[in-house]
């Protein structure tokens, strides 16, 4: 009986120190490996999914009477990935509407007519549109999408990316500072090896891929057409690429120094996205689960496109409900339950340049020179487009898409749209925001 129990105890500990020793053996999977796993679990959309049909690059124009479907149901048309929420909680935001906000008049000096944003809304100048207050739901319609529905963001999606950077750099795996060659061996002997992740944050690494160049979206040797088909935004070439993405950016080279002028372009976003990815052995949409998705309160999963070679969407191609992009913003304010944002990320975000802001030829001449004319628009600061002086900030997104943060007044303004038609009403909403923001009763 004695000799049964040693021998019983000795299985027991030698399984405990074989499933040990399992365990040690475990290899953490690289990079590649993950986005690999990732590509396996992507939703691929079929025919059968799609509600309207199009050509290229009227998917890109983004303006036609299928935009609106196209924008509310992207998962549809492009390959995407799920940004989780797992098992996290939903936070509640309760509702306090305002029976007088949605007719209060809303100008600029851009937009020289009067309105308001039930007007705005009566004519179907958005999708959706939500705005809280101190937490609050203070006034939400849905004209031309359904709450459910998880919408295009745009370029607002840059927001993500440099949220996720200031994590890192937080946990000291990275430093704004830090050369583009120091974490990208193809930027290696290249001429924007040492242009910095500040560089490309404030849109001013003078990488010759512009994305405002004429022929970007319609002349197949640009740079930046060659980014959106490596983005699975356009139909990747066949049989395959030349090159890698991060080999087509290094390769493109430098139109001026870096920090001279503020000019954007998504390939700036790109190549942060590649860093973030290195540093921290994750893809993105990894990091926008770790850093951000599961801290929100999120009501639903997010969706990011994801190309067959692996290459994010992160520059614009993230979807989400209306409600959780307002979630989003309000992880900025004391109003959040769990804040995403270091007192470091939001000094960063209030630091700018404002001569650069201003440079010739730069980027301004479409956001303080225009829609924010004399209404505090100071600098661009970490791909947020405008800090206003009073501390507020803003990121607009193509299509009309937008996230107004006032950390100050509590106030969260998020909205998207769709360009229709020629009328470019599908903008109105980016020109009057500030106006909207402005408002007495937000002063309390």
């Amino acid at each position: 009986m004695l000799n049964y129990k040693v021998s019983l105890n000795a299985i027991i500990i030698f399984s405990f120190l074989l499933l040990i020793g399992c365990k040690e053996q475990v290899k953490e999977l690289t990079l590649e490996e993950k986005i690999t796993l990732a590509l396996e679990s992507r939703k691929i959309p079929t025919s059968k999914d799609h509600k309207v049909s199009f050509t290229l690059p009227e998917s890109l124009i983004g303006r036609g009477p299928q935009i609106t479907e196209v924008f509310r149901h992207m998962e549809n048309y492009i390959p995407t990935i799920l940004i989780e929420k797992g098992n996290t909680k939903t936070t509640k935001l309760p509702e306090n509407i305002s029976h007088t906000l949605g007719q209060e008049i809303l100008t600029s000096a851009y937009f020289e007519k009067e309105t308001s944003l039930d007007q705005i809304c009566d004519e179907k100048q958005v999708n959706g549109v939500i705005v809280l207050h101190k937490g609050q739901v203070v006034y939400e319609r849905y004209p031309e999408m359904e709450p459910t529905d998880k919408h295009f963001l745009g370029s607002v999606s840059k927001t993500f990316l440099g949220t996720i950077i200031a994590h890192l750099a937080d946990e000291g795996k990275l430093n704004e500072q830090d050369p583009i060659g120091k974490y990208i061996i193809e930027f290696k002997g290249k001429p924007l090896e040492n242009v910095t992740i500040e560089n490309l944050l404030r849109m001013t690494s003078g990488i010759n891929c512009r994305e405002s160049d004429k022929g970007s979206y319609t002349d197949p040797n640009h740079c930046f057409y060659k980014l959106l088909q490596h983005s699975a935004v356009y139909t990747e070439p066949n049989p395959g690429f030349e090159e890698s993405l991060m080999e087509l950016l290094a390769n493109s080279g430098t139109i001026e120094p870096a920090g001279k002028t503020y000019d954007y372009t998504s390939a700036n976003s790109a190549i942060l996205t590649a860093i973030v990815e290195r540093v921290s052995s994750k893809p993105f949409h990894q990091l926008v689960q770790e850093y951000i998705w599961t801290k929100i309160g999120a009501e639903d999963d997010a969706r990011v496109t994801l190309s067959s070679t692996g290459v994010a969407g992160s520059y614009g191609l993230m979807l989400m409900r209306l409600r959780d992009l307002a979630r989003y913003g309000l992880a900025f304010t004391d109003d959040a339950t769990t804040k995403i944002a270091s007192e470091r990320y939001i000094n960063q975000i209030h630091t700018g340049d404002r001569a650069l802001f201003r440079s010739e030829g730069g980027t301004d001449q479409h956001l303080r020179k225009k829609y924010y004319e004399g209404q505090g628009a100071d600098f661009q600061s970490y791909h947020w487009d405008v800090i206003f002086e009073d501390g507020d900030f803003f990121k607009e997104g193509f299509g009309g898409q937008g996230l107004y943060i006032s950390p100050s007044k509590r106030l969260i303004i998020a909205f998207f749209s769709a360009g229709k038609d020629e009328t470019n009403n599908n903008r109105n909403m980016i020109s009057l925001v500030r106006s909207l923001a402005l408002l007495e009763q937000f002063k309390e």
